[in-house]
């Protein structure tokens, strides 16, 4: 198990939510955990199970998986994944969900580069975004799709193989967590602990 040194944490920009001892306005800060990795790391599983654990915790949440809420056809030419839609789909899901009683948020996308957190910053005003990517050796992750996409695998291979490549090389993740040959409670718990969502201390 490897991890990286933590980054910078990503703030959103300017946000009243009340005034501080001072009188300037002030932002409450939103915990945002996003889990990344190649197609076939168990992304979407781990964020299951996690949100499970912290129902379980009872530490208000809300998740999210980005892939979902960029679905819409056609897309702009010079936006060909549909972030800009994504983002602004996540602003208006967000407002709900703090409303309705979120403290946190959960996401799920493949982030090649950190500079996309900008956007998620923007989305959710407040946003202190940690990143965790799951890992699991080229050979697995392409078993994983060939059981799940058994009509039509190519594609999703050469994504999977595209991926782990370049998050490899990007190393965006804050922190780094092995996904293979483990209960996916086990990955989703550590994911938060290391997050720091799970610790004795921490607050909605």
């Amino acid at each position: 198990m490897v991890t990286s040194e933590p980054r910078d944490i990503i703030e959103a920009g300017p946000h009243e939510h009340g005034r501080d001892a001072g009188g300037q306005a002030s932002t409450a800060s939103v915990p945002v955990l996003l889990i990344t990795g190649p197609v076939g790391a168990g992304k979407s599983t781990v964020a299951a199970e996690a949100a499970r654990l912290l129902r379980e915790a009872n530490i208000p949440h809300a998740v999210v998986d980005l892939a979902w809420i960029e679905q819409c056809w056609p897309v702009p030419a010079d936006d060909p994944w549909n972030e800009r839609l994504t983002h602004r789909n996540l602003a208006c899901m967000w407002a709900n969900f703090r409303q309705a009683g979120a403290g946190r948020l959960l996401l799920v996308r493949v982030l090649e580069d950190r500079s996309l957190l900008r956007q998620v910053a923007e989305a959710v005003p407040g946003a202190e975004i940690t990143v965790v990517r799951l890992r699991a050796p080229l050979p697995v992750l392409h078993a994983r799709i060939r059981s799940r996409e058994a009509s039509d695998p190519n594609w999703f291979l050469g994504a999977a193989t595209h991926t782990a490549k370049v998050l490899e090389q990007a190393r965006v993740e804050d922190h780094l967590v092995n996904n293979h040959n483990r209960p996916v409670a086990v990955v989703a718990e550590e994911v938060l602990r290391r997050a720091g969502w799970l610790d004795s201390d921490a607050e909605a």
